[in-house]
């Protein structure tokens, strides 16, 4: 049994933070009704790598939900979407602002409607303010360049491109879930639901708390730069390749390190005794620990390190880390199997719940696949759905 059985999600979502967000859910336990546009379905479907005709990256945060394809601008379909929410404890989407409000399916309308119904929304940048109202578009890349993440990962010449990963989406995504659990518990006190949300933005500035304490309190002086400091989470040059080295959360780690390396103790030396000395002489510290670390591989300077307490870390590509033993014990690879698709691997849930395990892992649905199955579900007779189907309101293939 999931932490989230009984849960009944009814999810607009579509591409990366909000389906991360009730890729979640579903992995617990709660039953998640996606609702996507016949014959297209979510914008993910098209993107590749594909897999017997399916696209891999739809796949991977999709597992265990199940798909109603029902054209919600037509009355017919928004009729569909009314009679689907008088069962539902959850209502997530991360359109941009404005267009469930076009559709009547607000906050303010369908609150009035299901008072016990969790509304969940992300997006770009919130709700309300300035970009709000003029339905400035929200996406990863654009987050990360307003957010100052993308600044402080650019190189002398500046920035050039965002980051090869969807870190706001996913951030975002985790923060919105957890604002429904929240809200789930606390509907049990109250016995009522509320609107819930977050935002792209909102994820990566929160992600900065640590350092922007610093530029919000002390204004009339430069902060310090704790990513200039060689010993915290510095890479150097190996005989085969990268080292990361975090000589950090001990006492006078630098002395550790040097004795690690087999050389002088660079610790009494005022232009590293101090964190503001090791910033600013950053690379006169790099030019004399990286031509040691040259003369070994990695592999070799690892035991070494952590010897004397030194966290230290290869630098690997991401295949490489799919190999890691460490992912097998945490569970986080799943497999998943049908007759169609055969065996495909994804990442698992990171969450670990011994008393509520995650439901057992499940492929992503067809588009339109479970149409049939939920409209009998929610009291929809045969001569409706035919009826839904012929004119074209709703998108599913009868069962073969």
């Amino acid at each position: 049994m999931g932490a989230l059985d009984g849960v009944h999600v009814l999810d607009f979502t579509q591409v990366i933070m909000g389906p991360a967000c009730t890729q979640v859910l579903a992995d617990h336990g709660a039953d998640v009704i996606k609702i996507e546009r016949p014959g297209e379905g979510d914008l993910a479907r098209a993107f590749g790598p594909w897999h017997r005709g399916e696209s891999l990256a739809y796949a991977s945060l999709n597992r265990g939900k199940r798909s109603v394809a029902v054209n919600i601008k037509a009355p017919e379909g928004k009729a569909v979407i009314e009679r689907l929410l008088s069962k539902m404890d959850v209502l997530v989407h991360n359109f941009r602002p404005g267009v469930m409000e076009r559709l009547g399916l607000d906050y303010s309308t369908t609150a009035r409607r299901y008072p016990k119904l969790i509304y969940a929304t992300g997006s770009g940048f919130g709700t309300r303010g300035p970009y709000a109202e003029r339905g400035k578009g929200g996406h990863e890349s654009l987050a990360q360049a307003l957010s100052g993440l993308l600044a402080k990962c650019s190189g002398s010449e500046g920035p050039t491109r965002r980051l090869p990963v969807a870190v706001a989406d996913f951030t975002a995504g985790m923060l919105l879930a957890q604002a429904i659990l929240l809200a789930l518990i606390a509907r049990e006190r109250t016995g009522r639901g509320q609107f819930v949300e977050t935002s792209l933005l909102d994820g990566l500035m929160a992600m900065q708390a640590w350092e922007t304490s610093a530029l919000l309190n002390t204004l009339d002086q430069k902060p310090v730069d704790h990513a200039a400091n060689p010993l915290d989470g510095a890479v150097y040059r190996t005989l085969d390749g990268h080292l990361m080295v975090t000589a950090l959360f001990r006492a006078n780690a630098l002395e550790g390190l040097c004795v690690a390396l087999g050389i002088e103790n660079l610790s009494t030396d005022p232009r590293f005794a101090t964190l503001e000395a090791l910033v600013a002489n950053a690379d006169t510290l790099r030019a004399r620990l990286e031509p040691v670390l040259a003369t070994r591989p990695t592999a070799e300077w690892i035991p070494k390190l952590e010897a004397h307490d030194i966290l230290c870390a290869a630098v690997r590509s991401t295949a490489e880390a799919l190999c890691d033993p460490q992912l097998i014990a945490n569970r986080l690879i799943i497999e998943t199997e049908d007759p169609h698709r055969g065996k495909l691997r994804h990442i698992g849930t990171p969450l670990r719940l011994q008393g509520t395990p995650p439901a057992p892992s499940a492929v992503a649905p067809i588009l339109g696949e479970h149409t049939d199955e939920v409209l009998k579900e929610h009291g929809f007779t045969a001569d409706e759905i035919a009826m839904l189907r012929a004119r074209k309101i709703i998108g599913s293939d009868p069962p073969a």
